[in-house]
């Protein structure tokens, strides 16, 4: 599995292997500190390979 990682613009990086746990670690992120829900279509749309 390739890794992927998505760059918040509150300065935090998410990396993870895999889309399945890069869309959780980004989707609780962006619950627990923006008071946001986002999609696995988004996370993914954001997501950039390492």
């Amino acid at each position: 599995m390739a890794t992927k990682q998505v760059s918040c613009d509150c300065g935090k990086t998410i990396r993870e292997q895999g889309d399945d746990e890069l869309v959780k670690a980004v989707q609780k992120h962006a619950r627990e500190v923006h008071k946001m829900d986002l999609t696995r279509e988004q996370v993914l749309s954001m997501a950039q390979p390492v």
